[in-house]
């Protein structure tokens, strides 16, 4: 299970970097409209939502993703990228302590985060699927970002 799981963390990490690279610092603040989240904003998203899971697995206690995502204001494009460095550094020394059998131990801990699937609880190894998942899905908006600014991904 680890192989999988560190496979789709790699990924999503080599498809954002990809895509930070075609940004500079003074984009933090930039949306492609009014209402949408900044650059800035989608990066506090990713790295808030990837901490608050690593929070809740280590102490195993249910962290608010409202606290964690106040830990992940940063200023500058550099410093996101640092941030999600050290948090992913953080999940992988987590899935690296992980044996198997904690892998594939239910929990609750996520309670209504897994709604969608129709379960009460998900398997460990889920969870951390789903730091990929959700990091993914937030690089996609990011791709779309940079189209609407006339980069055409296709070409990178």
């Amino acid at each position: 299970m680890k192989p999988l799981i560190l496979a789709r963390l790699r990924l999503a990490r080599a498809d954002l970097d990809e895509v930070l690279a075609r940004f500079e610092a003074v984009d933090l603040i930039w949306a492609p409209a009014e209402g949408m989240r900044t650059l800035g904003g989608q990066l506090k998203e990713i790295a808030g939502t990837e901490l608050a899971v690593v929070l809740r697995l280590e102490r195993q206690e249910k962290v608010p993703f409202k606290e964690a995502d106040a830990l992940c204001e940063r200023g500058s494009l550099d410093d996101y990228r640092t941030l999600l460095s050290e948090i992913r550094g953080r999940t992988l020394a987590l899935l690296e302590r992980s044996s198997e059998e904690e892998l594939m131990a239910e929990t609750n801990l996520f309670e209504g985060w897994h709604e969608s699937l129709g379960f009460p609880s998900v398997p460990v190894a889920e969870v951390f699927s789903s730091i990929a998942q959700h990091e993914a899905y937030h690089t996609g908006q990011l791709v779309s970002y940079a189209w609407a600014r006339g980069e055409d991904p296709y070409k990178w």
